[in-house]
């Protein structure tokens, strides 16, 4: 008797039939179709400096992009072993969508410095930047190719057989990578030293590149030993001389470039508030850094932007430090992405919240009117020296149109969303200004508190902690590599006020001040003028980088 089968049923027999057939192909030609597929859809920013560079020489951009190529294979191929290939080719497709994003619209360029400012931002901070077009294009050009890729069935091979295509193909893909770049070696040699935009410009190496490097920086920064830095830090006779304490208030600001400044010579009056009150401007001024992960502590240390490392600032104490030794009190209050570890060893930096003025905070985001109430309440309570922090959200962006209340947009129409592609050139500038307005009311407001008090004598320093794009070039916010950031990302606004009880009580020369503030500076004075301005005597105070020392 034969066996009987159940009958397939006709649907699901019509199922198999139009069920598509999983493709079968090799290792290799896999990695070359993800490879090649890679180069076109996520590096069109890379092509187009390769042709500037270039200058139109289609034979020297042939050669340098498959150089290029063959380090996408290459990375493919070695950590994509047998099983891995697959996983491996979806986790670059994807890297390479998502960097390829922020390269192509905004300039950004994903390096060490970009990832640590990733690493150290907040969910408010960094939620900006997930727009409705960001995931657009991750789903377009990176989930759906690293779908396929998985999808893709890759022709299974005998271990001993794998391993020696596998091997062969790192020496081939190596061998056509040195073949391409001594084609012209010359010239790929002079571009890759002169034109790093070039390869900074490269998705997803550049990522990979800086994640590799940002692992090496922190493995290095483990278990570090702390070294003494102005233990000999003392009061000068100056300040012991008085009979009330000294309340210096630094601004760290953000974002705030020079460019868009009014004191600075904008052709916006952005500052209004600050042209009406005496304060003293300097109108040439340079950061340390392009982002709030590099700038802050390098502002805080004695280093120095050309001696400046992050490995070398974490291994000294630094002027928070410096002050404490001084028997000065130091306090951080933030509203932005926190005191990038150098308050932690003197006390926990405060974070202001809509706790701490709801008003200011109404709108979804605290601006830096959060301040001013707690700043009011703790004026009448300060009886030693005291430098307070005030670390401001500023302008940071893309959101600027969350940096200030609706009521003090004065400049209009101005771009509501982070999602730049919806706005226009002037739209953007116009949010951008009115936060720089907002920063203005802000510094001013701050100062009239101080101005009115009689217990304490007072000084107030602002500066930003880097620049902003915006638009210039193809380039928005900020972050980029120093040798390629534009003027825009470098040059900031500082300002300095103190009253009358102030100049008298540190016999200060305004004239002098008045003179130094036309002449260039640099975020390298600010530990040594913040040391000059508390009138603190230690050797570790530079008087040539002390606005102070000549001019008290």
């Amino acid at each position: 008797m034969q066996p009987t089968t159940s009958p397939v049923p006709p649907a699901t027999a019509l199922a198999l039939r139009f069920r598509p057939t999983r493709p079968i192909v090799g290792a290799l030609p896999y990695s070359l179709a993800v490879t090649a597929f890679i180069m076109a859809a996520d590096n069109i920013t890379f092509w187009q400096r390769g042709w500037e560079v270039f200058d139109g020489n289609l034979r020297q951009l042939a050669g340098w992009g498959l150089a290029v190529s063959m380090l996408t294979l290459l990375t493919l191929t070695l950590f994509g072993f047998r099983w891995l290939l697959r996983p491996m080719a979806a986790f670059l497709l994807i890297l390479a969508a998502v960097t390829s994003y922020y390269m192509d619209t905004l300039g950004i360029v994903i390096d060490r410095e970009m990832i640590q400012n990733a690493m150290l931002t907040t969910v408010t901070e960094s939620k900006h930047l997930i727009t409705a077009h960001f995931l657009i294009h991750v789903a377009v050009w990176g989930v759906l190719p690293a779908s396929a890729a998985l999808w893709v069935k890759v022709r299974p091979t005998p271990f001993l057989g794998n391993l020696g295509r596998w091997v062969l193909t790192v020496i081939v893909t190596l061998a056509v990578f040195t073949g391409a770049l001594f084609s012209d070696f010359k010239a790929y040699s002079a571009v890759a030293r002169e034109r790093k935009e070039l390869l900074a410009s490269y998705q997803p190496g550049a990522a990979i590149g800086g994640a590799a490097r940002y692992a090496k920086m922190m493995l290095k920064a483990k278990d570090v030993t702390v070294a003494p830095l102005g233990r000999d830090a003392k009061k000068g006779p100056l300040i012991t001389a008085l009979d009330k304490p000294v309340l210096t208030v630094v601004f760290v600001g953000e974002t705030a470039r020079a460019q868009n400044f009014g004191l600075d010579g904008y052709g916006r009056d952005t500052t209004p508030e600050l042209a009406r009150r005496d304060v003293i401007n300097f109108t040439d001024v340079t950061s340390c850094g392009t982002s709030t992960a590099v700038s802050v502590p390098c502002m805080m240390s004695n280093l120095t932007r050309d001696g400046y490392s992050y490995d070398r600032s974490i291994r000294q104490e630094n002027l928070i430090d410096v002050l404490h030794h001084a028997d000065v009190d130091v306090l951080w209050w933030d509203n932005n992405t926190g005191d990038q570890g150098t308050a932690s060893r003197i006390a926990e930096p405060r974070r202001m919240t809509a706790a701490d003025d709801p008003a200011a905070c109404a709108e979804g985001e605290c601006t830096d009117a959060v301040f001013l109430g707690p700043l009011q309440q703790a004026l009448p309570k300060i009886t030693r020296d005291t430098v307070l922090f005030l670390h401001m959200i500023g302008s940071h962006g893309p959101s600027y149109f969350l940096r200030y209340p609706k009521a003090a947009e004065h400049f209009s129409p101005a771009c509501q969303t982070p999602e730049f592609a919806d706005c226009t050139t002037e739209e953007i500038v116009n949010a951008y200004d009115n936060s720089i307005r907002f920063t203005d009311q802000v510094i001013a407001q701050t100062i009239d508190l101080l101005a009115a008090q009689t217990d304490v004598v007072p000084a107030v320093l602002f500066l930003s902690d880097h620049g902003e794009s915006l638009g210039e070039d193809g380039l928005y916010l900020h972050a980029a590599p120093y040798f390629m950031a534009p003027e825009t990302q470098t040059t900031v606004p500082m300002v300095m006020w103190m009253p009358d009880s102030y100049a008298q009580a540190f016999k200060v020369d305004r004239p002098c001040l008045d003179a130094k503030a036309t002449l260039p500076q640099s975020q390298d004075i600010v530990f040594h003028t913040v040391l000059g301005l508390m009138d603190i005597q230690t050797e570790v105070r530079d008087p040539a980088l002390d606005l102070m020392a000549s001019c008290g």
